[in-house]
């Protein structure tokens, strides 16, 4: 069952939604949102859960008093700046209304900034009729909440850079397995360069620049110089890395 509030004096369109948290405690949920298809289809998935929902025409603002205060508001639009203003909202001091984040899309790039915006979850357009069920009770009893297609790419992202560390760190410890000449030979290999180019450079024989060569690849256990041109660019962006991480 649905109940309608005109509010004439407000222009935007908000859904006031009551339901119980996981403490038994009554919930209002205030939806802004620029309409088209996506609020018929969150109104559906309200109206399929086990609680009443009263339609308001009117814009609830984050803190400033009104007749009807929702206890949470979803933030529906494309874009998730156009959110923006919801949360940043001047709260005079006070504590915010708990604002979920909606849009199209949202990058893993995207997450901190929102977040730090003050929101209280980010969910997908695309699949947020299916998780506003347990997303809304989990900001009520005060967690935040992120779209399990957002959180697997974070994840997927967090392990993809955690892989690589890995193999950096480890390109490092070899690289530093050689002996000084070998570096330098190795350095040589990396920019591409032939062994006579190498032997000119050095001021060493070809047939010594070989020996070096498969030396290295013995040591960093690769089996030719392409390999071992690839440990020796991990090993730099390791370091490379580490002298950001310093300078921060």
């Amino acid at each position: 069952m649905m109940e309608r509030i005109d509010r004439p004096d407000q222009a935007a369109n908000v859904m006031i939604p009551r339901h119980k948290d996981s403490r038994g405690r009554e919930v209002r949920i205030g939806i802004i949102d620029c309409g088209g298809p996506f609020r018929a289809a969150l109104r559906d998935a309200l109206e399929a859960q086990p609680f009443s929902t009263t339609l308001i025409e009117g814009n609830v603002q984050r803190t400033t008093p009104s007749q009807v205060m929702p206890d949470i508001i979803v933030s529906s639009h494309a874009a998730w700046q156009h959110s923006a203003p919801t949360l940043c909202a001047p709260n005079d001091g006070q504590p915010g209304i708990p604002v979920l984040v909606i849009a199209d899309q949202v990058l893993t790039s995207d997450v901190r900034e929102i977040l730090s915006l003050g929101a209280a979850g980010i969910l997908l357009a695309e699949t947020a009729a299916q998780h506003i069920s347990w997303a809304l009770p989990a900001i009520s009893d005060g967690h935040r909440v992120v779209s399990p297609e957002i959180s697997d790419a974070m994840i997927s992202e967090y392990l993809a850079s955690t892989i690589a560390a890995a193999q950096e760190g480890s390109a490092r410890d070899r690289v530093h397995s050689l002996s000084h000449r070998e570096q330098q030979v190795l350095s040589l290999v990396s920019r591409g360069m032939s062994n006579r180019a190498i032997a000119s450079s050095l001021f060493i024989s070809p047939e010594t620049v070989k020996d070096h060569v498969r030396a290295i690849c013995t040591k960093l256990k690769v089996a030719n110089r392409v390999q071992a041109a690839h440990v020796a660019w991990l090993a730099r962006t390791h370091e490379w890395r580490a002298a950001c991480t310093a300078d921060g």
